[in-house]
């Protein structure tokens, strides 16, 4: 059980940061809180509109069709077979597909085709068409200028183009067939009302869904964001636009697509049953026509192609239909994103289709942000990044959801800036308070032990691996014991003795740190460092002896400069060898330092050595034979040894004058 706390421990460590959680929690809910208040300010303001209206065509997905709209194309073969520009058709191939579908009980005639030059059979053309008293015809908006203007909250045009009288008077209704692309190009909206000065003209989706319900455009109310009429709701944006859902990818006349489409010249030839138009929304216009390009792309089409008029006005008539209270359709829920698919549960669908409410999505985008910002500054940045996938990831589902369960269109780029941002705050955030935090770890914790050790330490904590246990490892060993500390502290206040011994270990400290060394611990009067760990060096004996002699120096320049009341002698004993070195102590209080046999006859080598000499073990003058000359080697009995050890006495004249010159008092290079 105490393993597996252990590791629990350990594995919470590589996933959590709790150190200062408030710290924490008020850094990260002030990046959250800045993040999410820029990217909520950039969506108000609608900043990068076509890229997010392109991450939305992202969510357009497949879906059933209710089966009440088929399509009659003006394709290539049937221009092939009456002329290919349509002023050059006569008017008796209309009058003939009119009577046809008359006959066929199709509930609505919509013509994509504007009759504009009057002709010889017009009268024709016309009596059919008011025989069948259900034929609805486009006009189209106009302007002066390039663009089309907004008067008050439906788009406006200078004039339009009507049909031939003779014709514009047989038909049962009018509708624009303006389709008004998105500044990218791309076919999303339809305008269900526009207006040139007092005049109101239905959109020819609406026009022909009216006369399919027998109502008239009188009927229908127009509100703020919103056209209502049979007990439905159509929202639109701020211009009497509706967003059309379209339903799947193009169609063709020789099959595939959304929508059922037949070629004009096989349905006035007889070719094509009359029984597949009762009861149907019949729209007759330009599709698979090379030479009448009337097409443009639309979100749901990812493939390059574009999609005819005709067929956008089909969608739009489907949205609406849709939309009728009554109408659910269940269907199953997929999302495709390309790099994965997933098929969930069967939903039911919900018309008519329309952006998630500003407010609302303006609440997603910061509280994404502050959400994130108060989670991320406790998990390692590893995690972090998994979260914010995860998250996103979770986004889009519900956002995919959204779109073909409930049919809100939901906002894709600032919840994703929102996530990215506020990670990469949080880490900027956590790195300078981690830089900070260890800054001061280390500064306060190299007053106790080494730099080094300090370091050591702190790394193995930040990776969740400060645990008892240790390493062998080859390590020169120095004890330096004061000699005569006693008699000189005699009669002095303690805070004076303190003073003094802080002063003789503080030179210690210098000289060890220059050599490279750690500083164990201070034992009394006594002071122990280490070579070759926690970092291994290369020569860590030749440095550990240098430094002994260096102390020695040190403590004769100190003698001579002030006016103590005894000399003051260091006796320096310096061991190498395998020891143990790591994380020695318990759970509660752990101490990096080193043991063996190594350690202990280096404490008796300075327990034994005179004021003024430094004592070295075998090993250790093996190592730098070619560099010291020994004033006496000593064959002595230490404390817990069977046999004596030999021993080689160095003083600072060992060096010789290669190395160290006496009168200058300094090591020479």
């Amino acid at each position: 059980m105490r393993i597996f706390f252990r590791r629990l421990q350990t594995l919470s460590r590589l996933i959590f940061t709790p150190y200062r959680p408030l710290r924490r929690l008020i850094n990260g809910l002030f990046v959250g809180i800045i993040v999410g208040g820029l990217m909520a300010a950039g969506l108000w303001q609608g900043l990068f509109g076509s890229v997010r209206t392109r991450l939305k065509d992202a969510l357009y997905q497949s879906r059933p069709t209710s089966g009440i709209v088929t399509v009659i194309a003006v394709d290539d073969a049937s221009l092939a077979a009456y002329g290919r520009s349509l002023t050059e058709w006569p008017r008796s191939v209309h009058t003939d597909l009119v009577r046809l579908l008359d006959e066929a009980d199709a509930r609505v005639i919509a013509f994509d085709v504007l009759f504009i030059q009057p002709s010889p059979d017009d009268a024709e053309l016309a009596d059919a068409m008011r025989r069948a008293r259900n034929v609805i015809q486009p006009v189209i908006g106009g302007q002066h200028g390039m663009s089309t203007t907004r008067a008050g909250n439906l788009i406006a045009y200078d004039y339009f183009i009507y049909p031939a009288p003779e014709l514009e008077a047989a038909a049962m209704g009018l509708g624009h067939a303006n389709i008004i692309p998105d500044d990218d190009g791309f076919a999303r909206k339809v305008p269900l009302f526009v207006r040139s000065g007092d005049e109101r003209v239905p959109a020819l989706s609406l026009a022909a869904y009216l006369e399919y319900l027998h109502m008239l455009p009188e009927m229908v109310e127009i509100g703020d964001n919103m056209v209502r009429f049979a007990g439905r709701d159509l929202y639109t944006d701020d211009f009497g636009q509706m967003l059309i859902s379209y339903f799947g990818p193009p169609s063709r006349v020789d099959g595939g697509g959304t929508f059922p489409v037949y070629s004009l010249v096989d349905v006035v030839e007889g070719r094509v049953s009359p029984e597949v138009f009762e009861d149907q929304i019949v729209l007759i216009g330009v599709l698979d026509a090379a030479a009448l390009p009337d097409s443009y792309p639309t979100p749901n089409v990812d493939t390059g192609d574009q999609m005819f008029g005709v067929e956008i006005h089909a969608n739009a008539i489907e949205t609406i239909h849709q939309s009728l209270p009554a109408f659910r359709q269940t269907l199953d829920w997929e999302l495709d994103l390309g790099l994965f698919s997933i098929s969930l549960y069967h939903g039911t669908t919900s018309f008519p289709l329309r952006d998630l409410p500003l407010r609302t999505q303006l609440a997603i985008t910061f509280a994404l942000a502050v959400g994130l910002g108060a989670l991320l500054p406790f998990l390692r940045w590893y995690v972090g990044l998994a979260l914010v996938v995860v998250v996103y990831g979770g986004y889009l589902v519900w956002a995919s959801a959204a779109f073909t369960l409930w049919s809100r269109v939901v906002e894709l780029l600032f919840p994703a800036f929102s996530l990215a941002f506020t990670f990469l705050g949080t880490m900027i955030v956590g790195y300078v308070f981690e830089e900070r935090r260890r800054g001061q770890i280390n500064d306060l914790f190299s007053r106790y032990v080494s730099p080094e050790i300090a370091q050591k330490v702190v790394e193995a904590f930040d990776r969740g691996r400060l645990e008892l246990g240790g390493e062998e490892r080859e390590i020169t060993v120095l004890f330096a014991d004061i000699r005569g500390f006693t008699p000189l502290s005699e009669g002095l206040p303690p805070q004076d003795v303190v003073g003094l011994l802080n002063m003789f270990l503080e030179e210690m400290n210098i000289i060890v740190m220059r050599y490279g060394g750690a500083i164990n611990k201070y034992i009394g009067d006594n002071i122990m460092a280490f070579w070759n760990a926690p970092y291994p060096q290369a020569d860590h004996v030749w440095l550990a002896t240098q430094a002994g002699i260096d102390m020695l120096v040190a403590i004769d320049r100190l003698n001579a400069a002030r006016e103590f009341a005894s000399p003051v002698q260091f006796g320096i004993g310096i061991n190498t060898g395998v020891v143990v070195v790591g994380n020695i102590g318990s759970q509660r209080r752990l101490e990096y330092t080193l043991i063996g046999d190594t350690v202990n006859v280096a404490s008796r080598l300075s327990g034994v050595a005179p004021g003024g000499t430094c004592y070295v073990g075998a090993r250790t003058y093996d190592l730098i034979a070619d560099r010291v000359r020994p004033v006496q080697v000593h064959r002595l009995m230490l404390k817990g040894k069977q046999s004596p050890v030999e021993i080689y006495e160095l003083t600072p004249e060992s060096l010789g004058d290669v190395y160290y010159n006496k009168d200058a008092g300094q090591q020479r290079v």
